[in-house]
């Protein structure tokens, strides 16, 4: 047997290894290609990030297609015409938004080009825009749509490819654009990006024209927020002090836990929760202001217009009817204790107990059905009583007459000037105050005594006075014969 190999063994062998040599050399060269592609995509990300930053802080310039003022505060390069303006990656860099270091070519050796749009009407426009590489991805001739899309993959939602000269179209098919709105869509195979306001990437950005809402937290960080114009807010707004330098206005229930302090006006035109305390140095107004406890003031209780007091469950009431009045309307008026009064006056005064007054003017009349107590009760017309009228004292009558004089009604009850009691007995005043009047005098002649008292009486005029005879001191006044020579008579009279 011969040793060795045979020329078709040996040709067979080098065969199998050219093989195996260029397998692995395709395997390198796919790992070499997926990893160029994750870091195109990677780079197309950032810049695009980078982008929606500078229209986020630049809008105002853009909204107004304001050329770049190659300033400090307005670096550039930024070139504007029509409705389009166009930066670069060095106007990333000026902005802060790009580390100085970035070179401006991804690793497929393409520059970029970012075009911005102005879109929508004044106040509210929107910017839109777009990113392409320069060139084309093409090899051999060949576009490269697999590494494309293998960067898209890393790029994320905004980025999208060019598959005609004229139209770019996103990620799983989730937007287009032509090359009429960007003019650098121009050519198949480029990679592209869209940033502005329809992008997914640009909703982390507070649109300053209000467009666009938030969609997560906003984290000021501790720090403040100024010249806001209105803050509305659906769920709770928590704050450590709350305060307002106009008016404040509540469209529903206001929830406060501790002291409020006002040192202006609290409109509200819904309910108003104050499970603490309300404290207000100023005025608190509204329509209906209701509390379920007690309610103090310091002081006056003030009530505006012509409104009062009014109480809710029985329909009573106190309101003033003029400058002088305070009417509780058809209710009354009750207390346990003492109602003290400069005047009461128009309206009846019920009481099932004590009255007690310095002075009491009764314009009409007073119903008691107790006792009236006072040191001095005085009445410009009637004082009629049911029972009796008790005096521990005197009583003094003050309306003078005459006898004879008219009166009316009958049983009215008078005084002279002298101040005799007069009665009105038949529609004529008639002295009520008659009396006995007393007298005696002395007879010297005569002997027969008999009727001598009497008979002096008739004839001296003493009868005309209403005199007669009472009796006398003589033995006899019927005899015919007595021993005494004179006779000592008494008479009487009744006088008023």
């Amino acid at each position: 047997m011969k040793k060795g190999f045979s020329l078709l063994e040996l040709t067979l062998v080098l065969g199998v290894g050219t093989m195996v040599a260029f397998m692995k050399f395709q395997d390198m060269k796919n790992e070499q290609e997926s990893i160029m592609a994750s870091t195109v995509g990677q780079q197309m990300k950032q810049i695009g990030e980078a982008v929606n930053g500078y229209i986020n802080i630049r809008y105002d310039k853009l909204s107004t297609l304001s050329n770049a003022a190659g300033t400090g505060t307005d670096p550039g390069p930024r070139t504007c015409s029509g409705s389009v303006c166009e930066i670069t990656y060095q106007t990333l860099i000026n902005e802060g938004l790009l580390p100085s270091a970035y070179t401006g070519t991804n690793a497929n050796k393409s520059s970029y080009k970012i075009i911005l749009k102005r879109d929508g009407t004044t106040p509210n426009y929107v910017i839109n825009g777009l990113i392409t590489t320069s060139t084309a991805w093409i090899e051999g001739g060949k576009t490269r749509y697999d590494l494309l899309g293998n960067a898209m993959q890393i790029a994320g939602i905004d980025s999208g490819m060019t598959r005609t000269t004229s139209n770019a179209f996103g990620y799983g098919g989730q937007w287009s654009e032509t090359s009429a709105n960007f003019n650098n869509i121009t050519s198949a195979g480029q990679l592209a990006f869209r940033v502005g306001f329809n992008s997914a990437l640009y909703s982390i950005y507070l649109r300053r024209d209000g467009t666009l809402p938030m969609t997560g937290n906003l984290n000021m960080g501790g720090q403040s927020v100024y010249n806001a114009q209105n803050i509305t807010a659906n769920g709770t707004t928590t704050t450590g002090i709350l305060k307002t330098n106009a008016a404040a206005t509540v469209g529903t229930t206001l929830n406060v836990a501790g002291v409020t302090t006002l040192r202006s006006d609290l409109n509200v035109y819904g309910n108003g929760q104050i499970y603490g305390n309300l404290n207000s140095s100023n005025t608190v107004s509204g329509k209906t202001v209701i509390s379920r406890g007690d309610t103090y003031t310091q002081n006056w209780f003030r009530i505006l217009g012509d409104g009062g007091l009014y109480f809710e469950k029985y329909g009573g009431r106190l309101t003033m009817l003029d400058d002088n009045t305070i009417s509780a309307g058809e209710s009354n008026l009750k207390t346990n204790s003492v109602l003290y009064a400069t005047e009461i006056s128009s309206g009846n005064i019920n009481s099932a107990g004590t009255v007690t007054a310095e002075r009491v003017d009764v314009v009409d009349r007073v119903w008691a059905s107790g006792n009236i107590s006072s040191n001095y009760v005085y009445s410009t017309g009637n004082l009629d009583a049911d029972g009796q009228i008790n005096a521990n004292t005197f009583v003094y009558i003050n309306g003078k007459a005459n006898v004879g004089w008219g009166c009316s009604p009958n049983g009215l009850q008078g005084r002279t000037s002298e101040g005799a009691i007069l009665s009105c007995v038949n529609g004529l005043w008639q002295s009520s105050s008659a009396r006995i009047e007393r007298t005696q005098f002395l007879v010297y002649s005569g002997s027969n005594y008999g009727d001598i008292c009497q008979s002096n009486i008739d004839s001296n005029g003493m009868a005309e006075q209403g005199w007669v005879a009472s009796g006398s001191d003589a033995c006899t006044e019927d005899g015919n014969d007595c021993s005494v020579d004179s006779v000592r008579c008494f008479a009487i009279r009744i006088v008023n």
